[in-house]
Order: structure tokens, then sequence, then C-alpha cells
């Protein structure tokens, strides 16, 4: 598990209830996929998240009244209960208010798939 500790400085202008879901959203990804590399990404304003297999598999990004997780290829993803929202081609996002609780299980069983379906690609 790497963890990025420029995410502290890309978290400081957020309100606390907004760092708080941040930073839950990040312990939730990086224990559901420890593999993962972490980095901020202060243009894109954003915490990206590499697997060594898959590639750029998903990104949080603070917003100012929310948090999204950004999944790569989420519009290619299963979704039967419809918990992603977007219509692009090739993104989907899980959004969570500032303050909510994460669903811990929902996003790692998101991640697999996304991990899996990144590993796919890159091998084609």
């Amino acid at each position: 598990m790497t963890r990025d500790p420029a995410v502290e400085a890309l978290l400081d202008d957020h309100s606390d209830a907004v760092a708080a879901t941040a930073q839950r959203l990040r312990t939730v990804v990086l224990e559901a996929q420890p593999q993962f590399t972490e980095r901020a990404r202060p243009g894109w304003h954003s915490i990206n998240y590499h697997d060594p297999d898959a590639g750029f598999v998903c990104a949080i990004f603070p917003l100012a009244d929310r948090v999204q997780l950004v999944l790569e290829h989420g519009a290619r993803l299963p979704d039967p209960e419809a918990r992603l929202s977007g219509t692009g081609r090739q993104v989907r996002t899980l959004d969570f208010p500032a303050g909510a609780d994460v669903d811990a299980a929902l996003v790692a069983g998101f991640l697999d798939l996304a991990v899996d379906l990144g590993a796919t690609l890159r091998r084609r």
C-alpha cells in the first residue's frame, strides 16, 4: 500500500467534512486494493490510483460539497443497481456527499470489477 504524502496538501483547501470523506474513501480504496500506487495530481485536483496489471483504475475527486470516485472504465462495468452516475462513453462515478458514510463493500466490489477489466484491456 503506497500512500502519497502530497494528498494532505491537496485536501487542505476543503471543508473538514469533504476532507474526512475523501480520507475515508482513500482508506477504503487502499484496503480493498493494497497493490495500488497512490499519486496526488494537483493539476487535476485528484488522488489517482494505478494497478501494476490494470494501469490507471480510478481517482478520488474532492469537490466543494461531495467526493467522487471516478472509475476509468466505469461505463463498461456491470451496474444492475444503477449506483454509478455519468453518461459519457468511458468513465462513471460513485458520489459521496460531504460527511456521508462510505460503503466499503460497494466500493470494493466496483474496484474488483475495475481491476479485472483494466487488466483484460491491457492484455489485448
